[in-house]
C-alpha cells in the first residue's frame, strides 16, 4: 500500500492529555505538540491541512472504538502501517483533531540552503554596518565588497534581505533607534492614573502651532508660528486654561496659563470679544504634573505654587507616555482645527511643501485665540469617549453636589499674579525711574532709591506698569515715557523688537559708501605718512652725512703744510708699495666740484678719528692686530 502524502512533515512535538502524563512511556518517548490553530487570516493551504486532520481523526477514533479493523482503516486513509501507527500515537488523550494537523510543506521560514560562510558574511557586515546604513542595500553593498576581499561568492540582494528580515523586528529597531524610542514603542506601559474629584491631577504642556498668522495691522505680514500652553483636568477633561503666545515657552508662558488656570477668564474673553460663559471652568489644581522643561523645574515656580497649595510634580525623564492625555488633546486639537484653516503646515515637512503656508496665512493672533476659545467650547460640549457624557456635564455634575473649595478669593488675585508673573531681579534704578521694556517707569517711592537695584515683575498682558519689590511688598509703578510708541502687550513689543527693520546705527547706501571713503583716505593718509617719515629720516641722514664729511675735508685741508700731497687727494697703498700711478681710475668724467673743494667720496676714518693736536704726516702708520693681546 503506498502513501499519497508521504512528503508531509510532521514537527517533533505532540500534545498529550492528562492521562498520557502519567504513562512514563508516552513522556519519555513524545514530546508536547503546540495544537494549531485557524485564524481569519489564514490561507486555503492551511483550510485544506486542518481538513484532511478532520478526516483522519474521524477514521482513528472509529478505529480506537473498535469499530473498524487496522486494515480497513489504513485503506481508507490511503497510509502505510509505520504512518498509520505514528498517527495513533499523536491520537493518545487528544480531544481534538488539532493534534493530526500538519506542518505547511517546504522550507521553513527564514531557513536557507545558502553556504555557512556566506551567512557568517551577511551576519558580519549586518552588525558592523546595519545601525549605521539602516538599509538592507547597505548591508549588501559591504557584504559585496567583504566577499571580494575574502575571495568567495557574492551573496545576492534576496539572500541577504532574506536574512535580515528573518530577524527579530525589535532587534532591528533597536539597532536604528535609541534606547528611548525603542521602550517608547515596544515597552509595556501598564495602569493608568485614577483620580477621584476634578482639579486633583492636571496636565499643563507647550506645542507650537500648525499653523502660520499675520500680523493684524499689516495682514500681508506673516508673523511666523505661536506656541500654544494647554492645561487640562484629568478627572473632568475640562481645558481649564490656554495661553497663546508668539513667544517661545518661558517663564512668561507659565506665569499667563497658572492665572488663566486659577482665576476667572471675564476679562480675557472681553477682551477678544466674545461671550463670558465659554470658559467658565477655574480653580487651583491640586496637583500640577508636568515634563521636565526648565520652566517647570524651575525653583521660583514650585515654591510659589506650593504657597498656593499647589503640588508640582514632573515625569520620569523616559517615560513620555505619562502625559499621554495632554499630549492626545493638543494633536486633536492641532489635527481637527488647526490643519483646516489657511496658512496651517501641516504636522511634518513633507505636508508642509505643498501648503504654501505662508502665501495663504490670513489670521491674526487675536483672531486665533478667538478660535481656540470657540474650539475649546465646543470641545466641552461633546461627548467624550472614556467619561460617557461631554467634559461640561462631568465637571458640573460634581460641583452640584460638592461645593467648589479651590477658588481663589478677590482679595488674593493680585497677589496670585504677581507671584507667578515673569521676574528682573537686580533692576537699577536710574534718575529718570526704572527703564526697562524701552520705557521709563516713575513713582515717588523710587525717589530715595536712585542707584539701588531692585526686583521687578511684569503683567505680560499690560506693559502700561510693573511691579517693584519694596521690602516684603511688591508696589505697583506706572509708565511714565514710551518714547518708541511700543505696544504695551509684551508679545507683540518683541515681535516689534525683533521685526523693527533697521538697526540703530545701519547705514544707507550713500553712508556705507562714505564711511568706505573714511577707511580709505586713513589708510591712505597712513601710508603716506609713513613713506613721509622714512623720506624725511633719510634726508636728515644724508644732511648729517654731508655736514660731517664737510667738518672732516676742512680740517684735514687746515693741518696740511702748504705744497703739501693730501692722503685724500692722492691715495697711496704703503703696505703693497704700489704707487698712485698704478691706481686704475675711474672710467668716465669725474664729477665737477667747485674750486678749492677739498671733498672726496671716500670716508677717511684717520681724520674721523684725529686728535685735536698736530699729527706728524711724515711719521709711518701704526697697525693694531686685534689678535694680539
Amino acid at each position: 500500500m503506498t502513501e499519497l502524502n508521504s512528503d508531509e512533515k510532521y514537527p517533533e512535538v505532540h500534545t498529550l492529555s492528562a492521562s498520557s502524563h502519567n504513562d512514563n512511556t508516552h513522556n519519555n518517548t513524545h514530546p508536547v505538540r503546540m495544537e494549531a490553530t485557524l485564524t481569519a487570516s489564514s490561507e486555503l493551504g492551511e483550510i485544506a491541512r486542518h481538513k484532511q486532520a478532520d478526516s483522519r481523526y474521524d477514521v482513528l477514533k472509529d478505529y480506537l472504538a473498535g469499530k473498524i479493523s487496522a486494515v480497513v482503516a489504513m485503506e481508507i486513509l490511503n497510509l502505510k502501517k509505520s504512518r498509520f501507527y505514528k498517527l495513533l500515537r499523536y491520537m493518545q488523550g487528544a480531544k481534538s483533531y488539532r493534534v493530526l494537523v500538519s506542518d505547511q510543506r517546504g522550507r521553513k521560514p527564514g531557513l536557507t540552503v545558502t553556504d555557512p560562510e556566506t551567512l557568517k558574511l551577511v551576519e558580519d557586515m549586518f552588525e558592523e554596518h546595519y545601525p549605521l546604513c539602516k538599509t538592507v542595500a547597505g548591508v549588501w553593498k559591504q557584504c559585496q565588497t567583504q566577499a571580494d576581499n575574502r575571495r568567495m561568492l557574492r551573496p545576492s540582494y534576496h539572500t541577504v534581505a532574506t536574512w535580515i528580515k528573518a530577524r527579530n523586528e525589535c532587534l532591528l529597531y533597536n539597532l536604528t533607534h535609541t534606547g528611548d524610542q525603542s521602550k517608547h514603542r515596544y515597552g509595556a506601559k501598564p495602569g493608568y492614573k485614577i483620580t477621584t474629584r476634578p482639579l486633583e491631577w492636571v496636565q499643563i504642556d507647550h506645542t507650537v502651532v500648525d499653523l502660520m498668522v499675520v500680523d493684524e495691522n499689516d495682514r500681508t505680514v506673516v508673523l511666523g508660528r505661536p506656541y500654544i500652553s494647554v492645561a487640562v483636568d484629568l478627572h473632568t477633561r475640562v481645558v481649564l486654561g490656554f495661553y497663546v503666545s508668539l513667544l517661545p515657552p518661558s517663564a512668561v508662558s507659565v506665569a499667563m496659563l497658572m492665572e488663566s488656570c486659577a482665576l476667572p477668564k471675564t476679562a480675557f474673553l472681553q477682551g477678544l470679544g466674545i461671550p463670558e460663559h465659554l470658559l467658565p471652568y477655574h480653580g487651583l489644581p491640586e496637583v500640577i504634573h508636568t515634563d521636565n522643561a526648565k520652566e517647570f523645574v524651575s525653583d521660583v515656580f514650585v515654591l510659589n505654587a506650593k504657597d498656593f497649595g499647589i503640588k508640582v510634580e514632573h515625569r520620569d525623564i523616559p517615560a513620555k507616555h505619562q502625559g499621554g492625555h495632554i499630549e492626545s488633546l493638543i494633536g486633536k486639537l492641532m489635527l481637527r482645527t488647526m490643519h483646516s484653516l489657511p496658512g496651517t503646515t501641516g504636522s511634518n515637512a513633507q505636508q508642509g511643501k505643498h501648503l504654501k503656508s505662508h502665501k495663504n496665512a490670513a489670521i491674526g493672533l487675536t483672531g486665533l485665540r478667538r478660535i481656540v476659545a470657540y474650539t475649546l467650547h465646543a470641545y466641552h460640549q461633546t461627548k467624550h469617549s472614556e467619561l460617557g457624557k461631554t467634559p461640561a456635564e462631568a465637571w458640573d455634575g460634581h460641583f452640584a453636589k460638592k461645593p467648589h473649595n479651590r477658588i481663589l478669593d478677590v482679595s488674593d488675585h493680585e497677589d496670585f499674579k504677581y507671584r507667578f508673573y515673569p521676574e528682573v531681579p537686580n533692576k537699577q534704578v536710574v534718575p529718570g525711574g526704572i527703564e526697562i521694556f524701552r520705557r521709563f517707569y516713575y513713582g515717588r517711592s523710587l525717589k530715595e532709591l536712585v542707584r539701588e537695584k531692585l526686583t521687578v515683575k511684569y503683567d505680560p498682558y499690560d506693559l502700561s506698569f510693573i511691579y517693584v519689590k519694596l521690602g516684603e511688598l511688591f508696589e505697583k509703578i506706572r509708565c511714565v515715557r514710551n518714547g518708541f510708541n511700543r505696544s504695551s502687550d509684551y508679545e507683540m513689543y518683541r515681535w516689534q523688537r525683533q521685526q523693527k527693520g533697521d538697526r540703530d546705527g545701519t547705514m544707507t547706501k550713500e553712508g556705507a559708501q562714505s564711511y568706505g571713503e573714511v577707511i580709505k583716505h586713513k589708510q591712505q593718509e597712513v601710508k603716506l605718512t609713513t613713506q613721509e617719515k622714512r623720506i624725511r629720516k633719510a634726508k636728515k641722514g644724508k644732511a648729517d652725512y654731508k655736514k660731517q664729511a664737510a667738518l672732516h675735508g676742512h680740517k684735514a685741508g687746515c693741518d696740511s703744510a702748504p705744497g703739501s700731497t693730501n692722503v685724500h687727494d692722492n691715495p697711496t697703498n704703503t703696505h703693497s708699495g704700489m704707487s698712485s700711478n698704478n691706481v686704475k681710475q675711474p672710467s668716465g668724467k669725474p664729477k665737477s666740484h667747485r674750486r678749492g673743494s677739498t671733498k672726496s667720496n671716500v670716508f677717511d676714518f684717520g681724520n674721523f678719528f684725529k686728535k685735536s693736536d698736530a699729527t706728524d704726516y711724515d711719521e709711518p702708520p701704526t697697525f693694531y692686530d686685534s689678535n694680539k693681546s
